[in-house]
């Protein structure tokens, strides 16, 4: 049966270990670089650059808000089109909010102790202690810095993840059990229902891409949802005096294959009070 499971850590916390373990027994690869390099040949932009805008937390005015939006859809359309396709370990960042509301996911939530990880990144890095405690702290810390600031989130919060896994009492190949005994269980089946609302989620990112990639539309942070494809398009957008946005909001929308009406549910405001 497909599964689809993904996996948020800190930093050299054993969350490859982890996603390559449950792979193997899933029989399907872990993934996150893999979803970075797919959207960046979607945005047509290095993989190097969009690594950056995802792992880079933004500042409260950041002038490259715009852009940014636009490389994490980018990355949500990518790893929306792999979700449809079968089994999938994501572990890159952010994935239980990429995929939040997204129906029969294991959001699963990896700690593991700070000691066990300082020693990794000296044993790799070849850094002293105080050098690689003060790298794992920066790294986490920018982690959810990112996280606060693109979705408003705490990420150790437990309430985003169905599970909370602790390596400091439990082996990685125990974790990896018991996370596959999991996803045995009737929640987590990928249904023929689910299968269609996989399909739902996944149009309506690409419709969400569509809208992010035009520049008319690109800055109004709009929202997309579908069921049997019609989609509803969400958020604001302002009151011009020539030209209707409307019009090119639903006009962008319907180009999207798959798409068969288009609803807008816009707030609409004045750009120039």
């Amino acid at each position: 049966p497909m599964a689809i499971v993904t996996i948020c850590r800190g930093t050299r916390s054993g969350g490859q270990a982890l996603a390559v373990c449950l792979g193997e027994r899933l029989g399907c690869p872990g993934v996150a670089r893999e979803v970075l390099q797919a959207a960046a040949a979607e945005l047509g932009v290095s993989e190097e650059l969009l690594t950056r805008y995802m792992r880079e937390a933004p500042r409260l005015w950041d002038r490259r808000a715009t852009i940014r939006r636009l490389y994490v859809v980018g990355v949500q359309a990518a790893l929306a089109e792999r979700i449809v396709e079968g089994d999938l370990v994501y572990h890159g960042l952010a994935g239980q909010l990429l995929l939040r509301g997204v129906p029969a996911l294991l959001h699963t939530r990896l700690i593991a102790p700070l000691a066990g990880r300082v020693r990794t990144v000296m044993d790799a890095e070849r850094m002293e202690r105080d050098a690689a405690e003060r790298f794992i702290r920066e790294q986490d810390a920018s982690r959810a810095r990112w996280v606060r600031m693109m979705y408003g989130e705490d990420i150790a919060d437990p309430r985003l993840y169905d599970m909370v896994v602790n390596l400091e009492t439990m082996s990685v190949p125990d974790a990896c059990a018991l996370l596959e005994a999991t996803l045995k269980q009737p929640d987590f089946a990928v249904t023929d229902a689910v299968r269609r609302q996989l399909s739902d989620f996944r149009l309506a990112c690409r419709v969400k891409l569509a809208l992010v990639r035009d520049e008319s539309t690109r800055g109004y942070g709009l929202e997309a949802e579908v069921q049997d494809g019609v989609v509803e398009v969400s958020g604001s957008a302002p009151l011009l005096t020539s030209g209707d946005p409307g019009d090119r909001i639903a006009a962008i929308a319907h180009a999207v294959p798959g798409v068969r009406q288009v609803r807008l549910k816009l707030h609409w405001f004045d750009p120039n009070p």
